[in-house]
């Protein structure tokens, strides 16, 4: 009987971890598509901002990054 239990709870513990495995999987592309897109949304406002003449810092004041990381972002334009 505690063999038959055992192997129940090994089984079960097993289905949860790859219940779990495949939520975190899902959450992470879900995650993934959300960053992707948001970071598409501010290279797109930071080339309008830029063709208006904008500067790095007002760009930065208005889009709420860092002047550093808005620097790099830009060289990726």
């Amino acid at each position: 009987m505690c063999r038959a239990l055992d192997e129940m709870f090994e089984e079960s513990t097993n289905k949860g971890i790859q219940m779990g495995i495949k939520q975190g999987i899902k959450q992470g592309i879900e995650q993934g598509i959300e960053r992707g897109i948001k970071n598409t949304q501010i290279k797109i406002a930071i080339k309008m901002l830029v063709r208006n003449n904008q500067t790095l810092e007002e760009i930065s004041e208005i889009v709420g990054l860092d002047l550093d990381a808005l620097r790099e972002l830009k060289k990726s334009i």
